[in-house]
């Protein structure tokens, strides 16, 4: 499946406020160039290169009053590993994927710790209606107006999902929406819970 996929700094532009309304309630739209295949576009799919790599120290709002913590503080909070999904109200395989995270959250607490993290730069004005917690009741979104997690990474589209291990090491990342209710994703979060898992006692 394919994510929306867009250079860095058309992603910028895009977001920016006064934007026509690109999805319900969320007063921005797509780049016009958020096509798979444009060029810099990532390949969709699983990337393990990253692996070890430390996540970005960035603080991300935890709410409207401007409170703010780093992944790294929600790692250590959560003890244990984090699935982190970047997301915007204007992307709709975001939105087609946020129902799966929450169904995979719901199936994996208290083990796994999936953590939306929207790049909207219109921040909680655009994500609050979006993100209704009657429509996401296990998920908790943080917000990165600045979009400042994903220009760390050096990310090119949306939505991209990042799994980090219990001390904040990035494990693998995903670009593009996917079933994280599937088969397969449950594959991939089950390796990931048992790398986390202390080892057995002897016998």
């Amino acid at each position: 499946m394919r994510g929306v996929w867009f250079l860095a700094g058309l992603a910028l532009a895009a977001c920016g406020p006064g934007s026509p309304s690109g999805t319900a309630g969320s007063g921005q739209e797509p780049p016009a160039d958020a096509a798979a295949g444009a060029p810099g576009a990532v390949k969709p799919g699983l990337d393990r290169s990253h692996a070890g790599t430390a996540a970005p120290d960035v603080p991300l709002e935890t709410g409207p009053d401007g409170a703010t913590e780093t992944l790294a503080e929600i790692v250590r909070t959560h003890g244990g590993p984090v699935l982190v999904n970047l997301w915007a109200t204007w992307c709709p395989p975001c939105l087609k994927e946020l129902p799966t995270l929450d169904r995979l959250q719901a199936e994996t607490a208290p083990l796994l710790l999936v953590v939306p993290i929207s790049q909207d730069m219109e921040g909680w004005r655009a994500v609050a209606e979006a993100f209704a917690s009657d429509r996401y009741p296990h998920l908790r979104t943080r917000v990165d107006s600045q979009m400042a997690f994903g220009a760390a990474l050096a990310l090119r589209g949306l939505p991209v999902t990042i799994l980090y291990d219990g001390n904040a090491r990035e494990v693998w990342r995903y670009n593009g929406d996917k079933d994280w209710a599937g088969a397969d994703a449950r594959a991939l979060i089950a390796e990931a819970l048992a790398r986390e898992a202390p080892p057995a006692r002897p016998g």
